[in-house]
């Protein structure tokens, strides 16, 4: 191989000492001056001694339909070419002394040619002109196919881009019309919730005012108590109350510590222990009114990668969105092991409906990494803290911290930032796959608080840290 190039080069090499050293057959041209154009009649071959060149090619007519182009509007690059290259070689070996495009000059260029009137040397020994020029036109094809692939390659990834744009745009409309008729629905559903709560509460006031208060706490309750602690306490009640699981397991619930419970009368337990289905009624409503809001939230939270604005209030409470999001996901946090740490916070200007979708996008994230990764005693740690960004150029001001660990397997390196970007998922197997939105709305949402978000991820642990200012102003003007 090395032998048969360096044989390619001597030729080639020869063919420049022998035909294209004579200084009378050597011209300059100017930058931005033409060579030849398109459809003009030449009989030179060109060897570029310095400078570059581009060949440009215009449609006279509109191809399909045999009307006029418009001057310039179907002018495209086709090639550019540097010294050492040849120009001119298929309309001059062809024998069809026309040239196929524009050529230009993009810099100041030296050319040297051959005309037809040229005479083959050493024929004998070499073969014909043309024979001795077929490294010539060999490469010439290699590098036409060269820029073939490439221009295929440009095509394709433009066909894919606009196809991506159109889809982005056809969303974009869908979620308008779904957004309208989503919330009126969603909007329903919420408003007689609170009223049928509202109702419940005087009947059973009427009835039992130890129902209307089981329903009550139930319905106001916002605590969340991991599933394996909320069955240790509940295992605890009914060995020592001698209750049955169900009615230990609302009892847990509403007092999961002795001091708790030691506030409860004895009148009020033994009517916990006969209907506590009250309690659980009261709770079923109120995580229906959180999936309300939930579901109006993902809506206003898919519009938002369009630019969309939400309404957010000044009193936020990180702590009870978190809860929020917890109390959603309780079915996927039942298989692992559930670590908390939520101090006393200050309330910040958000939108609780969009807090809660990035913490049940991040949850539901990790939870989902750690089964399908096999992770064993899957464990997910969330823990929210004032943060003082002393000296830190891109945090100016003081944060609520809220990080998400878990032990399941690494997020590799090469993919850590394309999993914020939309349509990038990575759940593509079985049933649960995924659209490639959840991470990207949530970036967009922490973006428009001015917060940020942080990815670290090794053997021992992932970690995501959101951090969201306590300052108010900048958060109160997105609003």
């Amino acid at each position: 191989m090395f032998d048969e190039l360096t044989g390619q080069n001597a030729s080639l090499q020869r063919l420049r000492d022998v035909y294209f050293s004579d200084p009378a057959r050597t011209l300059h041209v100017d930058k931005g001056a033409m060579v030849v154009a398109q459809g003009e009649e030449s009989h030179r071959l060109y060897l570029i001694l310095q400078g570059s060149l581009a060949a440009y090619r215009h449609e006279e007519t509109i191809p399909g339909c045999g009307l006029p182009a418009e001057t310039g509007a179907r002018t495209y690059e086709v090639f550019r070419v540097e010294a050492g290259s040849y120009v001119c070689v298929q309309s001059f070996f062809s024998g069809a002394f026309h040239s196929s495009n524009d050529i230009v000059a993009l810099e100041d260029t030296e050319l040297a040619y051959i005309d037809t009137e040229v005479q083959a040397v050493d024929e004998e020994h070499y073969g014909s002109l043309e024979h001795q020029f077929l490294p010539v036109l060999i490469h010439e094809l290699a590098a036409r196919n060269r820029r073939i692939f490439g221009h295929a390659a440009e095509k394709e990834e433009a066909r894919r881009l606009l196809q991506r744009a159109e889809m982005a745009t056809t969303l974009s409309q869908l979620t308008a019309g779904i957004a309208h008729e989503l919330n009126n629905a969603v909007g329903v559903i919420s408003r007689r919730m609170e009223f049928v709560a509202e109702q419940l509460t005087y009947c059973l006031a009427e009835e039992n005012p130890l129902n209307s208060k089981l329903f009550t706490l139930g319905f106001i309750d916002k605590s969340f108590t991991p599933a394996a602690e909320l069955r240790q306490i509940a295992r605890r009640y009914e060995r020592e109350l001698g209750w049955t699981q169900d009615a230990a397991k609302v009892l847990a619930h509403i007092a999961p510590n002795e001091v708790e419970l030691k506030k409860l009368d004895r009148k009020f337990l033994k009517n916990l222990r006969n209907n506590y289905r009250f309690w659980e009624l009261g709770h079923d409503l109120r995580d229906m009114q959180i999936a309300a809001r939930h579901a109006t939230g993902i809506v206003r939270s898919v519009k938002m990668l369009g630019g969309g604005n939400s309404a957010r209030s000044t009193d936020a409470d990180v702590v009870e969105s978190l809860n929020d999001a917890m109390n959603l996901l309780t079915n996927k946090l039942k298989r692992i092991r559930l670590e908390t740490d939520f101090p006393d916070l200050p309330p910040i200007t958000a939108d609780v409906t969009e807090l809660v979708q990035v913490w049940t996008n991040i949850i539901k994230n990790a939870c989902d990494a750690m089964e399908q990764g096999g992770t064993e005693q899957p464990t997910l740690s969330i823990r929210a803290e004032l943060y003082h960004a002393d000296g830190l150029r891109l945090l100016p001001t003081d944060y609520i911290r809220v990080s998400f660990t878990n032990n399941g397997p690494t997020i590799p390196e090469g993919i850590r930032e394309k999993i914020f970007q939309p349509n990038f998922t990575t759940k593509k197997l079985g049933l649960d796959f995924g659209l490639g939105l959840g991470l990207a709305i949530v970036r967009r949402v922490i973006d428009s608080y001015k917060g940020c978000i942080e990815l670290t991820s090794d053997e021992q642990a992932t970690c995501f840290a959101v951090y969201l200012p306590l300052s108010t102003e900048e958060s109160s003007a997105e609003a």
